[in-house]
């Protein structure tokens, strides 16, 4: 049964409904947690990326009842869920989380935007579709330095490619089937691919050195520069983690039940029986001056909410650390300090421009009516331009071995924290289009761009996630403490040279347009138009980089797994340490940021969950 959401009969409150035991209208008051009937299996807080996955898989089992309780709401009437391309119109919408960290010193103390999927299937509904499963030695280093016993790449390998159904594209370069999933629910393949991406991006990155990658999601590794691979259909639409794995016939289901448009306030736990917490429930409203709800879960609650919400549903619900519940008031549950701390993202230097020769870019989506035509080929055929990911091309690079020489000025010597002998600490991303405030601003004189920007793979950097309020719709503090540490400063340096060497390759500049020469670091093209690369000091560049420096989306750890509880949040079953019956299934529990887009992790780890977590309900059924 679902509510909000599907074919069946939408009801106007369907926190309410979701607890079938009120059946006379709303209640004034349902009591203490201890008195909340226990009506569902399974309570997953959050229908995002994991929380759909989980949905789905669970109900496999019919004899498992799952309810689902999202902030957001349903992501089918929402028509810019499905096109490629219009992602950026979600920004700033109903369905963004719309967060704002605090003011960042190293970013000339800038606040800087923070997009997040509020909605059923969460940021997979509303992100850059990238299909990346990220360096086979980023999960080995879980395993091996983090203690994560069967979190390493071949033990994930297999949920990989048990989500994946990869249709191949004979207009690109030839793939290993073999390393691709053909049977899964997620739909995977290629995007668009523009020609100055393909022959100007792809080709200059092999002029200064950086070799071709076909496939980056094989045990062989990430470094290369490759096409991305993207989660989308053959019909060229997104394929988000709610379309795959929450299609009609799966929300169909009797045994799942879906409530949109809930605020989950806490989570419930009887505090009487045994000597841990058990979580039985949570509790939840519609509006911020509405009723409170109470929904029981009779042997887990799976909390999916993400790196930001996540920790700040378990503070709200008196996990964490204890001085700052006791600033707020909230009586402590379980003590952990490492509750909304290491956090870690992947954060971007300003982007480098390229301007384009006439017809060479894809900056006309930005304008509706240029976009038109194309919509229209998008509606009735699945192809052309709409269905570009944007960032369709990148390169992953080691700065400790950059791939070109680094001139004289050049000064920085980066440290290696790329996981394993051959982890890319910078990923360098080619767009044919502009990509400045999150697609917000327009380059001088509206001018059509190729762009480039580096991203630092490998922060050193934590931050944390903190309550402003023990009011769960205020959003939290976030505080990502961007570029504290200087090594992710000089990282981006050499990321900021290389890109620089690519926009002036023979291959690239048969695409751009010469711009008027122009040194001063105040100008719109540079570092492009400086008349001299190589001179370019490394103070230039890091006063430089923070101008529209921004996030590449991708914040983790802040509840992270580990064996003790000294040091993590959860254990290796995701368990949350100190309580029963409570579980984290999402990027929160990530013991170390991963060396690339983390869409794929998030759903192998829920696939690998749900298989836990059935396998623990058919042992009990066995018994």
């Amino acid at each position: 049964m679902v509510f909000g959401l599907g074919n069946k009969s939408f009801l106007t409150n369907p926190a309410h409904y979701a607890t079938p035991s009120l059946d006379r209208g709303p209640p004034t008051s349902r009591g203490t947690a201890e008195r909340t009937i226990k009506n569902y299996d399974y309570v997953i807080i959050g229908g995002g990326t994991a929380g759909s996955v989980l949905a789905s898989r669970l109900t496999e089992d019919p004899t498992i009842n799952v309810l689902v309780l999202e902030a957001g709401q349903d992501h089918r009437g929402i028509l810019e869920t499905r096109i490629p391309a219009a992602f950026g119109k979600l920004f700033h919408t109903d369905n963004d989380w719309n967060y704002r960290t605090t003011a960042q010193p190293n970013v000339a103390n800038r606040e800087l935007y923070w997009p997040r999927g509020k909605m059923i299937g969460g940021s997979s509904s509303m992100n850059a579709m990238m299909h990346h499963h990220c360096d086979a030695h980023d999960f080995n280093e879980w395993a091996n330095e983090f203690g994560c016993k069967g979190w390493d790449y071949k033990s994930m390998q297999p949920y990989f490619r048990r989500s994946e159904k990869f249709t191949p594209n004979p207009n690109r370069r030839p793939v290993d089937v073999s390393h691709r999933g053909n049977a899964g629910l997620w739909e995977t393949g290629y995007s668009y691919l523009s020609e100055v991406g393909d022959k100007g991006f792809i080709e200059g990155c092999k002029e200064v050195g950086i070799p071709y990658n076909s496939d980056i999601n094989t045990p062989s590794g990430t470094l290369g520069v490759t096409t991305f691979q993207t989660f989308i259909s053959p019909r060229g639409a997104r394929s988000s983690a709610a379309t795959a794995y929450l299609p009609q016939h799966v929300v169909n289901r009797s045994n799942l039940h879906i409530a949109t448009g809930v605020m989950v306030t806490k989570i419930l736990f009887d505090v009487t029986t045994g000597s841990e917490p058990t979580a039985i429930g949570a509790e939840l409203q519609t509006k911020r001056d509405g009723p409170k709800y109470h929904v029981g879960a009779r042997k887990e609650v799976l909390l999916c909410g993400g790196a930001i919400n996540t920790p700040q549903t378990l503070l709200l619900s008196g996990i964490g650390p204890r001085e700052q519940l006791t600033k707020h008031n909230i009586p402590v549950i379980v003590e952990n300090n490492k509750v909304g701390t290491e956090l870690k993202d992947h954060f971007c230097s300003s982007g480098l421009m390229g301007k384009t020769k006439p017809g060479v870019s894809l900056d006309f989506l930005y304008n509706d009516l240029r976009s038109l035509p194309h919509l229209a080929r998008w509606l009735v055929t699945g192809g052309g331009p709409m269905t570009t990911n944007v960032g369709e091309a990148a390169a992953f690079i080691r700065t400790v071995d950059p791939p070109v020489r680094m001139p004289a000025t050049c000064k920085v010597q980066p440290k290696d924290y790329g996981s394993g002998e051959h982890g890319p600490d910078v990923e360098i991303i080619g767009a044919p289009l502009a990509f400045i405030d999150h697609g917000e601003s327009r380059p001088p004189g509206n001018a059509d761009v190729f762009s480039m920007v580096p991203i630092g793979l490998r922060p050193q950097s934590k931050g944390t996630i903190e309550l402003e309020s023990r009011d769960p719709f205020q959003h939290p503090i976030i505080n990502p403490n961007y570029l504290s540490e200087k090594n992710d400063r000089d990282v981006l340096v050499v990321g900021v040279r290389v890109c620089l060497e690519i926009l002036r390759s023979k291959a690239l500049e048969k695409y751009l347009e010469p711009v008027e020469v122009n040194d001063d670091p105040d100008s719109p093209w540079w570092p492009y138009s400086a008349s001299d690369i190589h001179a370019i000091t490394d103070e230039q560049i890091v006063s430089w980089m923070p101008h529209t420096a921004f996030t590449l989306y991708h914040p983790i750890g802040t509840a992270r797994m580990g064996p003790n509880s000294n040091d993590s949040v959860v254990d290796l079953q995701c368990k949350v340490h100190g309580t029963k019956g409570l579980r984290v299934i999402d990027a929160s529990i990530f013991p170390e940021q991963v060396s690339g887009h983390p869409t794929a992790p998030i759903i192998a780890i829920a696939e690998k969950a749900a298989e836990q977590i059935r396998g623990i309900a058919l042992k009990k059924a066995q018994l």
